[in-house]
């Protein structure tokens, strides 16, 4: 029954409950006491005590069962009203003292995604109500500017998807206007580019779907094995000419996390830095035993405000223009990585040009390796 009332019916209901029960249990206790105590007497010189009314006991017994009863009555009354005076006093109270929910609950039920900019804003003392209000505004907060963030995502990933299938599109149109085998070859390796970055892109927006549900299971993983086989798998596939790759990963560091996703981590950090890099450039690629990974490339001069915006999705800096085989999310997919680890990223403009990113990794004390991944 009390389950389908609210809380201010609830309050109401217990307190005047409880102050009921106890002011039943204080009567009961005194009548009782009062059946003893109760006696007609009357205390005559000599110091001797004499019943004040004459006649047998049982007309004395009378007397202080009409007494009782007199009492009983008017004592009952009395707690009845008090009774109500408390249920009154108690439904007030707990209306003011919830005033500011019931004002939190119509302000929660008129914000929808349109207008996620309001807050609840409760003023006054920092209890439990303005704890609870500030608690609700972060989550609005952080609400805005995920739904912001997902706003802007979908549109850059449609301009991203739209502009290579513009691009083969136009090919086709053109390139098979004829029948020349040369104009059809190079409508195959334009359609065969464009594909891939389509899928590319497609990957990196799976990658990031699935850091941001976080990890599900994390093994015991040697972090320098995973930057030792990534580095090699990328300087393998790279056809040369580029920046010089500098590998430094001491034995030695178990960290807590997936293999395959570390390991795209370290491809994504050393392909961007390959990628903007001046001619004649560095990569250095650092392990420290602490679950540390540093990677630094000379690169164009970046300022130091337009960082943070380079962990955005389709975001590129001044500098940064698109490559055919990018897709706009390396950084944000390492991002995202680091995050599903519950590990931290600091980035910051290297002096003379190029980036400096560190990744750190929760470390594993036991010195149990398992496979790289």
């Amino acid at each position: 029954m009390l389950s389908r009332l609210g809380i201010r019916a609830k309050l109401t209901v217990l307190q005047t409950g409880v102050f009921f029960v106890a002011g039943c249990v204080v009567v009961t206790v005194i009548y009782f006491q009062n059946q003893v105590v109760i006696a007609p007497i009357q205390v005559r010189g000599g110091g001797q005590a004499h019943r004040s009314v004459p006649g047998t006991a049982e007309g004395v017994a009378i007397w202080r069962n009409d007494t009782l009863s007199t009492l009983l009555t008017q004592w009952i009354v009395a707690l009845l009203a008090m009774t109500a005076l408390t249920g009154l006093l108690t439904w007030w109270v707990t209306g003011r003292v919830l005033k500011p929910v019931r004002r939190m609950t119509a302000q929660a039920r008129r914000i929808s995604s349109a207008n996620l900019h309001e807050r609840i804003g409760v003023h006054g003392p920092h209890d439990e109500f303005k704890h609870l209000s500030d608690t609700f505004d972060d989550l609005l907060a952080r609400l805005d500017n995920a739904f912001h963030a997902q706003g802007r995502f979908i549109a850059n990933a449609s301009h991203e998807l739209r502009t290579p299938l513009a691009v083969a599109r136009t090919t086709l149109q053109i390139g098979l206007a004829g029948t020349d085998p040369e104009r059809v070859r190079r409508v195959r390796d334009d359609l065969l580019q464009n594909n891939d970055r389509c899928i590319a892109l497609i990957n990196g927006m799976l990658t990031l779907a699935t850091c941001e549900q976080g990890l599900r299971e994390r093994d015991t993983v040697a972090l320098d094995a995973v930057v030792r086989q990534a580095v090699g798998e990328y300087a393998a596939a790279d056809p040369g000419g580029g920046p010089r790759i500098t590998l430094v990963a001491p034995d030695g560091c178990p960290v807590a996390g997936d293999g395959l996703l570390l390991g795209q981590l370290t491809r994504n950090l050393v392909e961007n830095a390959v990628r903007y890099n001046v001619p004649g450039g560095q990569v250095l690629v650092e392990v420290g035993r602490e679950g540390l990974l540093r990677v630094t490339n000379t690169g164009p001069v970046i300022e130091q405000s337009a960082v943070a915006a380079l962990f955005e999705p389709f975001r590129r800096g001044v500098e940064r223009t698109a490559s055919p085989n990018g897709a706009g999310l390396g950084l944000s997919i390492v991002h995202a990585i680091v995050t599903a680890h519950d590990g931290t990223i600091h980035a910051r403009a290297r002096e003379g040009g190029g980036l400096v990113i560190e990744v750190t990794v929760p470390r594993v004390l036991s010195p149990a390796l398992v496979a790289v991944g």
